[in-house]
């Protein structure tokens, strides 16, 4: 991200937490990283076949946890990571937002 638009974004972000963030708020309360080890086999790349390589591990989980408690579809989730400010600081402002099927992937994953 260039930083100009990293500024801007923080900037605009800065705004909305001074009138109230719950998803701000409720990150600081989860352990993330507690997610790392149990998930590490599970969505790793390592065929060695190519291919782009995986999402942080984390930051699927993150945009599970907002799917869920926003009631969205996976399109619409990736519609709502890309467009919201609130979303974008939730998930640690990535470079790139996964897309619909990625996501769908990633949960059929945690399925079996």
């Amino acid at each position: 991200m260039s930083t100009f638009t990293n500024f801007a974004i923080h900037h605009e972000y800065a705004s909305l937490a001074a009138l109230g963030d719950r998803l701000g708020e409720v990150s600081g309360l989860i352990d993330w990283d507690a997610f790392r080890p149990l998930l590490a086999d599970l969505y790793t790349n390592a065929e060695g076949r190519g291919g782009r390589p995986n999402y942080d591990v984390v930051l699927m989980i993150r945009l599970l946890v907002l799917q869920q408690w926003y009631g969205l579809s996976d399109p619409e989730l990736e519609r709502q990571a890309t467009d919201r400010i609130s979303f974008r600081h939730f998930l640690g402002y990535p470079e790139t937002i996964p897309d619909r099927s990625t996501v769908w992937l990633f949960r059929e994953r945690l399925i079996v």
